[in-house]
Order: C-alpha cells, then sequence, then structure tokens
C-alpha cells in the first residue's frame, strides 16, 4: 500500500524531472535533444542519471547536492517498493538517516523515530523542489567566476 508520503515523493520527482528536462532543452542544441531523447528512450538516461549530470553541470554548494543525492536514493525506494519509513532501513543508508536528522531537525523535536523520518522527508521534497525550480530558472545567479578574497588586503 502506498503511503501518503509516497505519493509526495512520486509527484515531485515528476515535477522535478520536468523542470530539469526542460533546463536541459533549453540549454542544448537540436543535436543534442535528438541524442538525449534517444537515451531516453533506450532507458540509459532516468531520473538519477539526469539528477547526476544536473548537479555536475549547476553549481550549487555541497549541501545542496547531497539533498539532490538524498533525495534520488529516497526515490529509489519509493520505486523499488521498499518500506521507506522503515528506521533500520534508514539508519543502514551510509549517514543519510542522520543526514536527513541533522538537517531538518533539532534535537528536542519530540516525535517517534517514524514522525521524525516523514517531517525530515517532508521537508527534503519540498527542498529539492525549490533547489531544481531556482538553479533552473536562474542558474547564473549562483557562479561568479571572480570571486573577491575579503581576507586579503
Amino acid at each position: 500500500m502506498i503511503t501518503k508520503l509516497e505519493k509526495q515523493v512520486v509527484k515531485s520527482t515528476e515535477l522535478i524531472d520536468k523542470m530539469i528536462t526542460t533546463y536541459f532543452i533549453k540549454k542544448l542544441g537540436k543535436k543534442e535533444i535528438k541524442i538525449i531523447n534517444s537515451l531516453i528512450d533506450l532507458g540509459k538516461f532516468d531520473f538519477n542519471k539526469k539528477v547526476i549530470l544536473f548537479c555536475e553541470l549547476v553549481h550549487m554548494s555541497s549541501i545542496n547536492s547531497a539533498k539532490f543525492k538524498v533525495y534520488t536514493k529516497i526515490n529509489n525506494e519509493v520505486v523499488l517498493n521498499d518500506n521507506l519509513l522503515n528506521p533500520n532501513y534508514l539508519k543502514s543508508l551510509n549517514n543519510y538517516f542522520p543526514f536527513l536528522v541533522n538537517t531538518y531537525l533539532s534535537s528536542e523535536d519530540v516525535l517517534s523515530l517514524q514522525q521524525k523520518l516523514t517531517f525530515a522527508i517532508n521537508l527534503l521534497i519540498d527542498d529539492v523542489v525549490k533547489l531544481t525550480k531556482t538553479h533552473t530558472e536562474n542558474p547564473e545567479i549562483y557562479y561568479q567566476k571572480k570571486v573577491k578574497n575579503i581576507f586579503s588586503s
């Protein structure tokens, strides 16, 4: 049975995928679009690969890049229909569980473990959607070729 959170992940993934695809189409020429379309048709350019390429092309902080990475891992679990909110599963995800809790929750939150995970994942979903929108609409804002060192004289 699919939970409300899993539905939210699926809906958000569709939105993020559409925004990233539109970004690629705007940035690439017609020849490259044909190549991408053929890769999509062959199943070789899936959501995870789009996100990886997007994170490499768009300059963003390492924490924001990590949010995308964790989001894709959670999305994979929804696609594979595993129990997303199994605390033992999330704890075993190479520090993703601590990342979610440390990034989105304060230690004073009085919630059960499952409530904390649900809350943190919801915040992550919202965050990744906003980051995708920001980086696809105004990617140049976040990159400066000549950054002045304020500590040098």
